[in-house]
C-alpha cells in the first residue's frame, strides 16, 4: 500500500503455498472395538500439510496520510496422516492404533474463507530520513472463518471422533501492523515489516486463538527503475492456544526462514512480484504436534486505479 498516489485504489490478488508440512507425536492409547480407550504398543502420529493460501485485497488512499484496507483469504489445505508401527507389533494393536489415528486425524482436504482482516492505516514521509516512508495501522481480524465447534481435547480423551483444523478463531482480533522504508542511497534501501494479531477471549466453543507475531527486516537493490530484488530474514511466533483454558499441545511455535523476492513494474498501474521464505530454523514450545514449516512460494499481483 506504500506508495499509492492520494484518492487512489489498489486490488491485489496473492497465492502462496506450503508443500510438506510435517508433523507428528508417539502415541500408546488405541480404541478397542467397542469403542474403548486402550494402552497399545507403542507406535507413531504421522501428519503432512499441503498448504494453499489465495488472498484478495482491496485498499483506499484518501490522501498522503490515510489509508484502509479489506483482506479476504482463502485457504485450502490437503491432509494426509498414517500410523507408524515398530516391527512385531500385535495385529490386534495395529488395528486399534490405526482406529484411534483415524479419530485424531485424517487424509482429507479442508478449505474454506479464513478470517477476514479490516483496518485504518496512518502513512508518513521523511520521519526518519529524506525520503523515508513510515507506515503503522490498526485493524481487526472478523470471525469469518470456519472453526471447530467440540472441544477436540476433551474428545480426543474420550476416544471419540474429532477435527484440530479450522480456518478462523471466531473471535474479532485487534491487528497491529508496521512498514519503515529507509533510502540508503539510490539502488539500495531498508525494509522492516511487523504485524501482530492479539486473541483477547475465547469463541463460544471454549477456543481462544494464540498470540502471533512476524518480523521481516530486509534489504532492496533497486537493478532498474522496474525491477527490484529484496533479501532478508523472517522471524513468525505462533503462542499456545487454549480449549476451556486447557493448553492446545498443537500450538506454540517460533521459526526463522530466509525471505527472498523479486518485484516488477509493469507500468504505472500494474506490479508483480514472486518471493519465497526458506526455514532455517523452527522451535516448537509444547514439542508435539505444531507442524514443522516446509518452503513457501508467493506470486502477487497488484492493479493500481
Amino acid at each position: 500500500m506504500v506508495g499509492q498516489d492520494g484518492g487512489s485504489w489498489r486490488l491485489s490478488f496473492d497465492v502462496s503455498t506450503s508443500r510438506g508440512l510435517t508433523g507428528g507425536h508417539p502415541e500408546d492409547e488405541g480404541i478397542s472395538p467397542d469403542g474403548r480407550v486402550i494402552l497399545v504398543a507403542e507406535h507413531a502420529h504421522r501428519v503432512d500439510l499441503d498448504l494453499t493460501r489465495y488472498e484478495l485485497g482491496l485498499s483506499r488512499t484518501f490522501d498522503e496520510t490515510w489509508d484502509a484496507y479489506l483482506r479476504i483469504p482463502y485457504f485450502v489445505k490437503d491432509q494426509t496422516a498414517e500410523v507408524i508401527f515398530a516391527d512385531g507389533t500385535p495385529a490386534a494393536d495395529r488395528d486399534a492404533a490405526i482406529r484411534s489415528g483415524r479419530y485424531h486425524h485424517r487424509t482429507a482436504t479442508y478449505e474454506g474463507f479464513s478470517d477476514f482482516e479490516l483496518g485504518v492505516g496512518w502513512r508518513k514521509r521523511d520521519i526518519l530520513g529524506e525520503d523515508s516512508v513510515f507506515r503503522f495501522s490498526l485493524g481487526v481480524a472478523l470471525p469469518t472463518g470456519d472453526y471447530v465447534k467440540d472441544d477436540p481435547l476433551r474428545a480426543g480423551d474420550a476416544g471419540l471422533e474429532h477435527l484440530h483444523i479450522q480456518f478462523g478463531n471466531g473471535t474479532f482480533d485487534p491487528l497491529v501492523d508496521f512498514y519503515v522504508g529507509i533510502p540508503l542511497s539510490k539502488k539500495w534501501s531498508f525494509n522492516l515489516y511487523g504485524k501482530g494479531r492479539f486473541p483477547l477471549y475465547e469463541n463460544d466453543a471454549g477456543y481462544h486463538g494464540s498470540v502471533e507475531g512476524m518480523l521481516i527486516p530486509r534489504l532492496t537493490y533497486l537493478a532498474t527503475k522496474d525491477l527490484s530484488l529484496s533479501a532478508g530474514v523472517s522471524a513468525s511466533y505462533f503462542g499456545y492456544a487454549e480449549w476451556n483454558g486447557r493448553r492446545d499441545p498443537n500450538s506454540g511455535q517460533f521459526s526463522t526462514n530466509a525471505a527472498l523476492s523479486v518485484g516488477y513494474k509493469f507500468n504505472e498501474h500494474l506490479t508483480g512480484s514472486f518471493s519465497t521464505l526458506l526455514p532455517l530454523s523452527t522451535k516448537t514450545f509444547s514439542g508435539e504436534d505444531a507442524l514443522d514449516p516446509a518452503p513457501t512460494f508467493t506470486l502477487s499481483v497488484a492493479w493500481t486505479f
